[in-house]
């Protein structure tokens, strides 16, 4: 193996874990998450996190059989509801209910914005255009997952804020 494709290697390596133990932390949220459309958010989450995993082993199969980065032209979607699914308000007792989910949000929101800076330096210090695009298409669906995450705590944080007389106003 060349000396130039250790850093690359190293790279994809950290990028496979990440996506595994990203996967393993989804379908843990969704196997406990009180509210059947945090499930569904999860599970969602869990699959594109496979895909993502499945596309870096491929990648890392091509760098090592050919010795350079292949051409990418996978295209990845994030499979995230584009609507809040809190949006609704809800009872004090239906928020006690989602205590764990909240926490869940939090932690899932943070592995996400993780994945966008790890991905995002190694685009940076990529040097192969190819590699570049691939951090960047795993930056972009890793953002679409952060944001939708984020807005998700939001919704419910604001509610617990409100109902625990932490608001503003």
């Amino acid at each position: 193996m060349k000396a130039q494709l250790q850093p690359a290697l190293f790279a994809l390596d950290m990028a496979i874990q990440t996506e595994k133990d990203g996967r393993a932390f989804y379908l843990r949220a969704a196997a406990t998450t009180q509210d059947p459309r945090g499930r569904e958010l999860f599970s969602r989450i869990a699959n594109d996190e496979m895909g993502h995993l499945a596309m870096l082993e491929e990648r890392k199969e091509l760098l090592l059989a050919e010795g350079k980065w292949a051409p990418f032209k996978a295209e990845l979607k994030a499979s995230v509801p584009s609507t809040p699914i809190f949006a609704k308000s809800m009872t004090e007792a239906e928020l006690n209910a989602h205590t764990s989910d909240l926490s869940a949000l939090r932690m899932a929101y943070l592995l996400e914005r993780d994945a966008v800076e790890f991905y995002a330096r190694a685009a940076a210090q990529t040097n192969d255009a190819e590699g570049k695009k691939m951090y960047r298409a795993l930056v972009e669906m890793e953002n679409t997952h952060q944001t939708a995450l984020e807005t998700e705590y939001k919704l419910i944080s604001e509610q617990f804020q409100s109902f625990m007389g932490f608001a503003p106003f």
